[in-house]
């Protein structure tokens, strides 16, 4: 079974904002910034731009996913647009569905959907969603947005959700429906998201590279049993492109390390074995975790993420809070100059 791109065969290359602002930061300002980031990536050759998404996220002002890609619509050209992730547990299905296809439609059709579990005790204490449930719900609102897009009549009923032989008239522009990608950290994750069938995220900046590979090993191993015969691996990857090695740690230091510190704050390394926490120096953090360095070693670290992991799709993120925008604008040049095939 082939459960891996071909050999030699180039992922896509998309661009994942960075829709987290410092608290006294003029947004505006900076989602201005994001709109000449996404231009740049359309002309560049990107296939993809993606909205990431956390609710009451301080320290950071963190617009919301939806919204954002909305706007983003006309200056993508023919990227596609998607969610990395929605936190499917969180919402009403219904509302998400609509949403949804609203999306899909004003994109003719460029949405994927990529779709998490979360984690932090703050978003789910404030949708009303106690933690034991949490799973139970995402799994519902996974299959009743599908089933919303599909069925011609839709029955369900739970503690949050009472569906009567309701109608949905709202579709999607892709058939049967825009594609679903599921991300997670723990084992339990992946290999649910190879018993769904589904395309995993790897957020590979949360984990070093002897982990990474050991999670990909689990999952497309999870595929076999299910008897899939393929386990598309999408890659979520912190990368910026210095003029130097020594250049490049400076420039992104202060940003990733306000970024992970909060990460930290909010627990999401607490899902992961000890080995992966955050709680660490930068310089120790940084290894084997970001994309980080001159133009010769983000090629050689990129390169060797193509080789190990050989992902459909690798999704860069090249800005963290309080980032510089004409840092980031050097970075994606050298990035689309000296780094990409």
């Amino acid at each position: 079974m082939n459960h891996a791109p071909a050999p030699g065969t180039a992922p896509g290359y998309g661009l994942v904002l960075c829709s987290q602002f410092t608290s006294g930061d003029d947004v505006v300002a900076r989602f201005d910034e994001q709109l000449e980031q996404v231009r740049f990536a359309r002309d560049a050759g990107f296939s993809s731009v993606w909205a990431t998404q956390h609710y009451l996220a301080d320290p950071f002002q963190y617009l919301h996913p939806l919204a954002v890609l909305s706007r983003l619509v006309p200056e993508t050209g023919d990227m596609r647009i998607g969610t990395a992730i929605t936190l499917m547990a969180l919402q009403n299905p219904v509302d998400l569905a609509e949403e949804l296809a609203t999306l899909d439609i004003i994109s003719g059709g460029r949405l994927t959907v990529g779709a998490g579990l979360g984690y932090r005790d703050a978003e789910f204490d404030a949708f009303g969603v106690p933690r034991h449930a949490r799973l139970r719900r995402f799994l519902d609102n996974l299959d009743l947005v599908r089933r919303l897009w599909t069925e011609d009549e839709v029955t369900f009923h739970s503690e949050a959700v009472r569906l009567d032989a309701v109608r949905p008239v709202l579709r999607p522009v892709q058939r049967p429906h825009p594609p679903f990608w599921l991300a997670g950290h723990t084992d339990g994750a992946l290999r649910r998201t190879a018993r769904l069938g589904l395309p995993w995220i790897a957020a590979a900046a949360h984990v070093d590279r002897d982990y990474l590979h050991r999670q990909v090993a689990l999952y497309r191993e999870a595929c076999r049993e299910h008897g899939r015969e393929s386990a598309p691996v999408q890659v979520l990857q912190e990368i910026y492109v210095g003029e130097s090695d020594e250049a490049a740690v400076e420039d992104v230091r202060a940003a990733m390390t306000v970024k992970y510190a909060a990460y930290r704050a909010w627990g999401q390394d607490r899902v992961l074995p000890a080995s992966q926490s955050f709680d660490a120096e930068f310089d120790k953090l940084r290894q084997g975790r970001f994309i980080l360095g001159g133009p010769a070693a983000c090629r050689a670290q990129l390169a060797d993420l193509i080789g190990h992991v050989a992902p459909e799709n690798i999704l860069l993120r090249p800005q963290w809070p309080g980032m510089p925008q004409e840092k980031v604008m050097a970075s994606l040049k050298r990035l689309r100059d000296e780094v990409l095939p």
